[in-house]
């Protein structure tokens, strides 16, 4: 097999702490296929990493992702990073190159910038893991692979913020690296204030060394001096994240006695946003309150997203902002329509391989399902962009439709037909029968007209007939009770001529 040399590790600081106990932890869980470092910005885990291969012997990798690459060119990189002289053309190849290469460690760094089909591609390979291949990755978010189920199932161990917290040793000697004057109370009331945030307290310590100061007093100079910059970087994240991170953000600091408060803090957490797990109770990284950095970015209100409209009673249709979704194939545009039936917009990976990819291998059905995923998100994208796909879409876990930010007309049908109910119940006619009008002017005809009629839709456009027949028959009987017979009998045999077999609706 041709082999190149493996691609050089990352440039680090000239004065960095390498930290005995995350390496002694690295090396202690090698066997397993997969150890994972995961906090939020400036936790130390590139410098873990690094620190980490330069250490050990046999072979290895380093790999930093990017933001949007395809999985064929994550693919190549991988090889080079490996010292594997081509690029592999697919999964398979992939994972036969690295078995030649055990025994073997792959650093894979910043997981947050992978496109979903790369997340999944990795996800299959340390599962896949040829003996002696082991996986090392990091990232700001627990939610870039599927953690829970790694390591459950034994192929994993975790270790995250907390864990990665510079402690008063880590700080002493750093401080002595940059020639920093440091008593030991010093150090501990460094480590106090800055929560042993590896970012903040290394940055203190060079902002000392560069001003030839003592450590006493680090914290309150680099406050008073860098403030723009910190927050600048905290925004920036932030902004990386999506502007519903970022308004939660902003409601922890604003209110942080408010009851969803754990709430907020356990999903700024699981995204790498300047939260933290310790003591049994999610915390926000004090620095960052401290900073105020919302504040400014609360002045300018966030871009507000474009509803994507859906339309499946009658022939189907999805547009945003009047712009058509243009379906790369078939297949991807039927996913779309099964999710919209959802109750919740979500389905597992199992049930749609069992659905779309009945009878066929699950590792090519989980591929076909990767490559559907994938053009779904080239679909969206060619409409709002890469980085505003997740607000319509993700394949991150289960697959899911963000119904947040999209409107359907078989759910406004059945809002309507839900309120038309509520209000007859109350005995509010008039107002029962403009729900009910409502509801038929929704249904423009049965739901995916046109198309050929597959087994998965068939049972919801047989139900969602009988409910328009329901609504014709409750606006006949309004009509009647109002004093209209003409017009009730007219929707009567409407009623009848859907139904066909002469017995009553059901809603």
């Amino acid at each position: 097999m041709p082999t190149t040399p493996p691609t050089p590790l990352p440039r680090l600081a000239p004065a960095v702490v390498r930290r005995s106990r995350i390496s002694n932890w690295l090396d202690r869980n090698a066997e397993l296929p997969l150890r994972f470092l995961v906090g939020t910005l400036g936790t130390g885990k590139t410098t873990a990493l690094v620190t980490y291969l330069e250490s050990v012997t046999g072979r290895g990798g380093y790999l930093a992702l990017k933001n949007d690459e395809p999985l064929q060119t994550f693919r190549g990189r991988l090889a080079r990073a490996c010292g594997i002289g081509y690029a592999p053309a697919s999964f398979e190849s992939l994972l036969a190159a690295l078995a030649t290469l055990a025994p073997c460690q792959i650093a894979l760094d910043d997981l947050d910038r992978a496109i979903p089909e790369t997340l999944e591609e990795i996800g299959d390979l340390v599962a896949a893991a040829p003996a002696g291949v082991s996986f090392i990755c990091a990232a700001r978010s627990r939610t870039a692979l599927d953690l829970p189920r790694l390591v459950a199932s034994g192929l994993a161990v975790l270790l995250d913020g907390p864990q990665l917290a510079f402690d008063a040793d880590d700080v002493a000697r750093l401080s002595e690296l940059a020639h920093v004057t440091a008593l030991p109370a010093d150090v501990e009331t460094l480590v106090a204030q800055t929560e042993g945030w590896p970012l903040v307290a290394s940055w203190a310590v060079r902002d000392a060394a560069k001003n030839r100061r003592s450590l006493a007093g680090a914290y309150e100079l680099w406050r008073r001096d860098n403030a723009r910059d910190f927050g600048e970087l905290v925004e920036d994240a932030l902004r990386g994240a999506g502007d519903s991170y970022r308004r939660t953000f902003r409601s922890a600091l604003r209110d942080p006695n408010a009851p969803e408060q754990a709430e907020r803090l356990r999903a700024l957490e699981a995204r790498g946003l300047f939260a933290y797990y310790s003591g049994g109770e999610y915390k926000t990284y004090r620095v960052a309150a401290e900073f105020d950095v919302a504040a400014a970015a609360a002045a300018a209100p966030a871009e507000p997203t474009k509803m994507l409209a859906v339309r499946m009673l009658g022939s189907f249709e999805a547009a945003i902002d009047g712009r058509r979704v243009e379906w790369i194939r078939r297949r991807e545009a039927q996913i779309f329509k099964y999710l919209l039936l959802k109750d919740d917009g979500a389905a597992s990976r199992d049930e749609l391989r069992d659905v779309f990819w009945p009878g066929v291998p699950i590792q090519l059905g989980t591929q076909s399902l990767r490559t559907a995923s994938s053009n779904i998100r080239k679909a969206l994208a060619a409409l709002v962009g890469y980085p505003n796909v997740e607000r319509y879409f993700s394949s991150r876990g289960d697959i899911s439709i963000n119904l947040d930010n999209v409107t359907v007309d078989v759910r406004r049908l059945r809002a309507h037909v839900a309120d038309g109910d509520a209000e007859r119940e109350r005995g509010h006619a008039r107002q029962a029968l403009a729900h009910y009008r409502a509801a038929e002017s929704i249904y423009r005809g049965e739901l995916l007209l046109g198309e050929y009629p597959e087994t998965w839709y068939a049972p919801h456009a047989a139900a969602y007939q009988a409910l328009f027949v329901y609504v014709l028959e409750r606006i006949g009987e309004l009509l009647d009770a109002a004093g209209r017979p003409n017009d009730a009998r007219q929707y009567a045999e409407r009623a009848r001529g859907l139904r066909g077999d002469g017995t009553p609706a059901q809603p």
